[in-house]
């Protein structure tokens, strides 16, 4: 969980420091809500935009690193509302660009230290009682592999009648 989870996020993100920043017009934007079984909701960004480099017109649909929905803060409501305002309004947006892959792209390449925190504990909980299991299973073969041995031992020193 923490090479599948974490490690892609904090790489892209690495990656994505060296893009460069393009105008894009905001073809379609939608603030997808999921809702909670208890009363929250979950949302997620559908984004589709256009961008040219080098004189080629580019078409990108990601919105940010983080993918799926969440309802842990407001990010994904606040970045479907800006990219759907942009839409209305015809405004660009700021899009981030792979200098050597311009069909690369990405709207927004925040980092999210919460969402990462909480991936990272999980993770670190999960890898924890794993690591644990194994333990738990190592000492129990230990302990019947004594057993055995022991049982062995008392058999052959043991006199027949």
């Amino acid at each position: 969980m923490l090479l599948f989870g974490v490690g892609p996020k904090v790489v892209d993100w690495v990656r994505a420091q060296s893009w460069q920043a393009t105008p894009a017009v905001v073809e379609s934007a939608t603030t997808v809500r999921d809702p909670g079984q208890h009363g929250g909701a979950a949302y997620g960004v559908e984004v589709r935009y256009r961008y040219e480099v080098n004189g080629q017109v580019y078409r990108g649909q990601r919105a940010s690193l983080h993918t799926g929905d969440e309802n842990l803060s407001l990010f994904q409501q606040q970045l479907g509302e800006r990219l759907e305002a942009a839409q209305r309004t015809g405004n660009p947006v700021q899009v981030w660009v792979h200098p050597a892959q311009p069909s690369e792209s990405i709207a927004d390449r925040s980092l999210r230290l919460d969402l990462l925190a909480l991936e990272l504990v999980v993770a670190l909980g999960f890898t924890g009682f794993g690591l644990g299991m194994w333990w738990v299973l190592l000492i129990t073969w230990r302990s019947l592999r004594l057993e055995r041995k022991a049982a062995n031992a008392r058999h052959t020193l043991s006199p027949e009648p």
